[in-house]
């Protein structure tokens, strides 16, 4: 008997777009309903052709397929465009976080394998962001920290991960030690616990803890966060997740997007 494929249809997010022959592309999609997908989409090149940007990275798109088992790419019949995200291709911060998303989503995800937590915070993630007015870059923290969560070793911000303390309040003049491997905070009494440490100042701690506590995602832009603490907190979240998810490498939309963001500084400089 040969193996029948049948036609599914469910919500998507467009990770990546690769051009295949003289007109068609492979698009890499993360289902509501199956996970990572990757489908060729024939004819997705043709100046006339029906898929119009619903291709684009980051759309959020309902996606028809002809699902087969065993195959690693599947065949696309129709991609429509849910909620055009407009507003994350004119902004370049907007951007530069929307893009890191998709990218990690693309890293950690397995292929054909469902996990509705993941796309419904990519999904809730890049609408925000599209809709964001201020401090939109703050929302791939939220993005990253929320992430570890659904990955299943989110960092413990409320106790000590040693003695098992509560923290109840977090004091503005000092700093915390986050303990990576333990994956959480560490308390000065148990400080001397063997392995790998990384020092938060308070201010970020807090930052942290609101993050994980609060279910609504806008009060992230609210967070004042200047350029010395946007430094530190990317420099926890990736020690931390290189040290939870393996073989995970620095984004290649993180050097794209530095290297324009310093074309124009210097730009402006002159």
């Amino acid at each position: 008997v040969q193996n029948m494929s049948t036609i599914v249809k469910t919500e998507a997010i467009v990770l990546r777009s690769v051009d295949f022959r003289e007109s068609s592309k492979v698009v890499t999609f993360y289902t509501r309903q199956f996970g990572k997908v990757a489908g060729m989409v024939k004819g997705a090149r043709q100046s006339k052709s029906k898929f119009g940007s619903s291709l684009e990275p980051m759309s959020y798109v309902l996606l028809v397929f002809y699902k087969k088992e065993g195959r690693d790419i599947q065949t696309v019949s129709h991609c429509d465009l849910m909620k055009p995200f407009r507003k994350l291709y004119e902004d370049l911060d907007k951007m530069a976080a929307g893009m890191a998303m998709i990218e990690l989503v693309n890293i950690v995800a397995h292929e054909q394998e469902q996990n509705i937590e993941l796309f419904t915070l990519l999904q809730r993630s890049l609408n925000a962001l599209n809709t964001a007015t201020h401090n939109p870059s703050n929302l791939l923290y939220y993005f990253e920290v929320r992430l570890a969560k659904v990955l299943g070793f989110e960092p413990l911000f409320g106790h000590c991960v040693s003695c098992r303390k509560e923290l109840k309040e977090v004091a503005d003049d000092r700093s915390y030690k986050i303990h990576i491997e333990k994956g959480g905070l560490i308390c000065t009494k148990c400080s001397a616990v063997y392995g790998n440490t990384f020092v938060l100042p308070a201010g970020i701690l807090k930052i942290f803890r609101q993050i994980l506590t609060s279910n609504d995602v806008e009060a992230v832009f609210d967070l004042e966060v200047d350029e010395k603490m946007k430094n530190i907190m990317g420099s926890f979240i990736w020690t931390y997740l290189r040290y939870h998810i393996s073989g995970l490498r620095s984004l290649k939309s993180d050097q794209v997007f530095s290297k324009i963001f310093t074309g124009l500084k210097n730009a402006e400089g002159n």
